[in-house]
């Protein structure tokens, strides 16, 4: 069994100063980055798999020379091989699409995604992924309960609370939750010993190609990053129809 593992490496400590729109893009400079959150439990469980199911783990990841930190701790963590494709783009949309071709190189039976990035705070890689790949896609799975050679039975979150086991065809995205398993620490000696591994080049994303071959780009553009406006807080009381009315009367004035 082969399992992929996209990490996003995300900026650390983000000053407002160092936040620039680029070609209607976000993108960071002059800060560090680090593996986001939710990637780092999506490689517990790829760990996990090749612990159990003897997996090869192969971590990839989109962004700047500065995002192979990400990889760094992949390595550490001990997946067996990592990858990067040269690029820099928040976009979820080129993300994903700058991801595709190594994909289908790597043929992976299984692809962890984590459930949200932390600079986005989007989910959407992992569904463009599947659609892209045509796999199925199982989202906010918090336990990989089955595998066998054609089918994994994995435990997802449906809301309020709830959860529900689905029965997904190998190959299939899974879009990790937090908490899948334990996160392991990572000492600053094995993050320095893990930097002396090679990492194998992606190729470089074609920001103008991939924004031509995504039919489902999202209809924005992004203008310009702001702190959020100091204000007060207002407690709304009444029924639930008196508090949605009164919501709605205060975003009408806004807009």
């Amino acid at each position: 069994m082969r399992v992929a593992v996209c990490c996003k490496g995300v900026p650390i400590n983000t000053q407002l100063e160092s936040v620039q729109i680029v070609d209607r893009d976000i993108q960071f400079r002059d800060t560090e980055y680090s593996i986001n959150e939710a990637d780092a439990y999506a490689l517990e469980a790829a760990f996990a798999l090749k612990q159990s199911h003897g997996a090869e783990t192969i971590a990839l990841t989109l962004g700047p020379l500065r995002a192979q930190e990400a990889l760094y701790i992949a390595i550490a963590k001990g997946i067996d091989r990592v990858l990067r494709v040269d690029g820099e783009t928040s976009l979820p949309e080129l993300v994903a699409t700058g991801l595709v071709s190594p994909l289908r190189e790597i043929n992976p039976e299984l692809i962890l995604v984590g459930v949200q990035s932390e600079d986005w705070m989007g989910g959407e890689v992992g569904v463009y992924l599947s659609q892209a790949l045509h796999m199925g896609l199982a989202y906010a799975v918090v336990e990989i309960c089955e595998v066998t050679g054609t089918h994994i039975r994995v435990r997802k979150e449906v809301g309020g609370g709830k959860k529900a086991e689905v029965i997904l065809k190998i190959p299939a995205v899974l879009c990790v939750q937090s908490g899948i398993q334990p996160l392991r620490y990572v000492s600053m000696m094995k993050r320095q010993k893990a930097r002396n591994n090679p990492v194998q080049s992606g190729g470089k994303l074609n920001m103008e190609e991939a924004r031509q071959r995504i039919p489902g780009m999202m209809a924005y553009e992004i203008r310009e990053v702001l702190l959020p406006p100091q204000g007060r807080a207002e407690m709304i009381a009444g029924e639930r129809t008196e508090k949605v009315a009164k919501v709605l009367e205060i975003i009408a004035r806004a807009v």
